[in-house]
């Protein structure tokens, strides 16, 4: 049997080797689970900013028996608009306020976008040209309740002017025994 006997100088190079080869797949590993860890933290990083970006479109809720309401709106000239919905303002600007529009609500023959409980009405160059308040199952008991019966009705609208010089009016559109919608108007 002849065995065959390393020389020190082999086993030495054959412990380098070991440790070189070791050394490359440690630093393999590392490298590929810090790639993994960079993309993973891109990706998060990347969906909080997307969030942080998109602007959160809280839906307006506006109680119009509050006192807050009587005093802001139905005391006080709103003509221009109210809540952040002015007249004049494009389509684009309200969506990117208050997001897009929960659906349709005919009010006194046009069809009005709903943003909560605001509506408003564009004209052909998708301008805003009304802005309503549209109390969701509002009663004209429970609203008369509050705020009195109107000065004046014409078919299913009543007016509200509680001075005839502080120039204007509040419109309530009505249908059967519900409060569809109230506009605060210029004083004709």
């Amino acid at each position: 049997m002849n065995k065959r006997t390393r020389s020190p100088r082999t086993t030495i190079l054959w412990i380098i080797l070991g440790i070189i080869g070791l050394a490359i797949i440690i630093g393999i590993v590392y490298f590929v689970f810090m790639i993994s860890n960079d993309k993973n933290n891109y990706h998060h990083e990347e969906k909080r900013e997307t969030k942080q970006q998109r602007p959160s479109h809280k839906k307006v809720t506006i109680n119009v028996n509050s006192p807050e309401f009587i005093q802001e709106f139905m005391q006080t000239p709103q003509t221009e608009g109210y809540k952040g919905f002015k007249i004049g303002t494009s389509k684009k600007e309200i969506e990117k306020k208050f997001g897009k529009s929960d659906g349709t609500r005919e009010i006194n023959g046009n069809d009005a976008q709903q943003y909560g409980d605001m509506a408003v009405t564009y004209n052909h160059d998708d301008k805003v040209d009304h802005v309503y308040v549209t109390p969701n199952q509002m009663t004209k008991k429970a609203f008369t309740d509050v705020h009195n019966e109107p000065g004046a009705i014409r078919g299913d609208i009543w007016f509200y002017e509680t001075n005839i010089y502080d120039g204007f009016s509040i419109k309530v559109f009505t249908s059967r025994q519900y409060i569809k919608a109230i506009e605060n108007v210029p004083q004709t």
